[in-house]
């Protein structure tokens, strides 16, 4: 899989609030290789958005403090970096899409203002230039009539086109990685299919490394060479796409298997819900946070925190790795009588 563009290492990231402390992200550690994309996935409040935060350096210090770990991007720990070197990479060498457009897109600005800003901070281009370089980037990404309706507000764009200007942003300087947080979560299919098309197609053509978070495992199917399973703020599960919907090993991961539809499936089959809530972030369980939850929990479960077991390659990066001690008889369970599987 050659050298990675992007480690984490052992991270751990904390709030401090005025009821107590909340572990949002507890020892997460991945590799994210040049132009592959890596799907994290998870429930809220697993972890998920706040490590991806961390990994560009906007996580608000307070009430946020980051505990341990390393973040090494181009031989550099992006966690020690300055506020003004930071800026030197943040939206030039890692990008971000966010979850929502509506809020991040700026209400008092044009389209125009709020493009032509990236392209002459991070490429020195003259006003004139950004203004061309922004209209041929509304056109890359499929707005109509770009010259006319880049002079136009936030609110003037449908929701689709909306997110297609955060697109068009982020990839103003050609980015390295690209961090995508659940971009497609309010659109419609349709919206959701092109714009999934569109990342992949500029991934295709300037070999970026793409972060996909998000919870619909339909998504991952469609985009994702490799899967990190999120939960509690921990790391569950992580293998590359086609194992883990074959043979998942983690119940956390095999209950957010069967809580989706899939095409194969008759019409008639019920989806199986995760019973129970997820845990608290200021008191999680001793143990694994997923035993409340998990229908093959045993006392030994509630003893210490799992340690994460790889198998396949030498490589952790290029293994199935997963962190439950009931693992060998749940894929013995698969192999020999699926239907007794629990409803996790």
């Amino acid at each position: 899989m050659g050298q990675p563009i992007l480690q984490v290492k052992n991270l751990e990231v904390e709030f401090v609030t005025d009821d107590g402390i909340v572990r949002a992200v507890n020892d997460i550690s991945f590799d994210l290789y040049p132009g592959e994309t890596l799907g994290i996935v998870g429930e809220s409040g697993s972890g998920k958005s706040v490590t991806n935060l961390t990994v560009l350096g906007l996580i608000p210090q307070p009430p946020g403090r980051v505990v341990n770990g390393e973040v090494l991007f181009d031989e550099q720990d992006l966690l020690k970096l300055s506020h003004r070197q930071f800026q030197t990479i943040r939206g030039k060498r890692i990008a971000m899409i966010f979850q929502d457009p509506m809020t991040a897109l700026n209400p008092f600005l044009t389209i125009q203002e709020q493009l032509i800003e990236v392209s002459m901070l991070h490429l020195g281009h003259t006003r004139a230039a950004a203004i061309n370089h922004a209209v041929e980037l509304l056109e890359l990404v499929g707005i109509p009539a770009a010259a006319s309706r880049i002079t136009e507000y936030p609110h003037q764009f449908s929701g689709g086109m909306r997110q297609r200007v955060m697109i068009a942003m982020a990839l103003s300087c050609e980015p390295d990685i690209l961090i995508a947080d659940e971009p497609t979560t309010a659109l419609d299919v349709t919206i959701q299919a092109q714009i999934l098309d569109l990342l992949k197609v500029m991934q295709d053509k300037r070999g970026m490394a793409i972060i996909f978070i998000t919870h619909d495992l339909g998504v991952v199917a469609s985009i994702c060479d490799r899967v990190l399973v999120m939960y509690g703020g921990r790391k569950v599960e992580q293998t590359d796409t086609k194992t883990l919907f074959a043979s998942a090993r983690h119940p956390y991961t095999l209950g957010l298997l069967h809580s989706a539809p899939r095409w194969d499936q008759p019409q008639q089959t019920r989806l199986q819900a995760i019973e129970g809530q997820p845990p608290d972030m200021m008191n999680l369980p001793a143990g694994c946070a997923f035993a409340p939850r998990c229908q093959w929990k045993t006392d030994e479960c509630s003893a210490a925190v799992p340690e994460l077991v790889s198998i396949g390659t030498e490589s952790t990066e290029g293994s199935h790795v997963f962190a439950c001690i009931h693992a060998d008889r749940i894929q013995q369970a698969r192999s020999t009588s699926p239907e007794e599987l629990p409803h996790v």
